[in-house]
């Protein structure tokens, strides 16, 4: 991808976001909005960092960027129409963001191979595993966005977390799960199998956080499980969790795992 091409979706993306803004007239909305435009931002920061460890041309430096800006152009006709950022209470944002994509016409001045990568990238960034018939070229960059929107999620969903144990009451976005002080079996089962969970086990807030643990064995480069551990996410969230023997084990385990992962050439 060359520079002009990423400058363009850039400013085609800004242009696109800011039709969804009320102008005050609908707070709610005017900061979910936000919340997913800055999302975005970071997401391509993140982006930036995992790029610096690779060895990648910068022409594909520049369309994983792209793929980045990218990722969640579905959010915010979801949001606008539904009210929620749930797929399953709403539609598929992976699947939107391709249809708006090609329904904007986007891409239409993007090389036709790369304008295939950008969409499988949108379309793959958040199912629960990869398909195994991508070809290689594809899969890395669906890789790269699926590493750069986890470590801006995960930063993302332990501020929330911090928020909302310090004042419930007053917790300002949507809560999807129950505030009780179990775990699912199935979840504490899928971890120690050293397998992604699926998201129609979760049933508590510490089912969710037992599963953002879980991210690091779909985690792709080593740059991203670097970063994890710099920012020390894994003890902030093991820190949430209830004190019982299944739930140490678990994240004792899952700690080992990143170390080892870590310590490889």
């Amino acid at each position: 991808m060359e520079t002009v091409e990423l400058e363009k979706l850039k400013r085609w993306f800004t242009d696109y976001v800011s039709g969804f803004y009320s102008g005050g007239q609908d707070v709610y909305l005017d900061k979910h909005i936000r919340l997913k435009e800055e999302h975005t931002a970071r997401v391509c920061q993140e982006m930036r960092f995992i790029l610096h460890g690779l060895n990648l041309s910068e022409s594909d430096g520049r369309l994983a960027q792209a793929a980045a800006l990218l990722h969640d152009v579905g959010r915010f006709e979801q949001f606008r129409r539904y009210r929620t950022y749930a797929d399953p209470k709403s539609v598929d944002h992976g699947l939107l963001g391709c249809q708006i994509l090609q329904q904007e016409e986007a891409l239409k001045d993007i090389q036709p191979q790369e304008q295939e990568i950008l969409l499988q990238s949108v379309r793959r960034h958040g199912v629960k595993s990869l398909p195994t018939d991508l070809d290689e070229r594809t899969a890395l960059f669906c890789k790269l966005v699926r590493d750069a929107d986890k470590l801006d999620v995960l930063g993302l969903l332990i501020d929330n977390f911090t928020r909302y144990y310090k004042d419930p009451a007053n917790f300002d976005l949507e809560v999807e799960f129950a505030d009780e002080p179990r775990v699912s079996a199935g979840v504490l089962e899928a971890l120690h199998q050293r397998q992604l969970v699926d998201y129609r086990q979760i049933q508590t807030l510490h089912d969710a956080q037992l599963v953002l643990l879980g991210w690091v064995y779909d985690i792709n480069f080593k740059p991203t499980l670097a970063r994890i551990a710099e920012k020390r996410y894994l003890d902030t969230i093991a820190s949430f969790l209830p004190n019982l023997p299944e739930v140490r084990s678990t994240v004792e385990r899952i700690r080992n795992d990143v170390r080892r992962r870590l310590e490889k050439d």
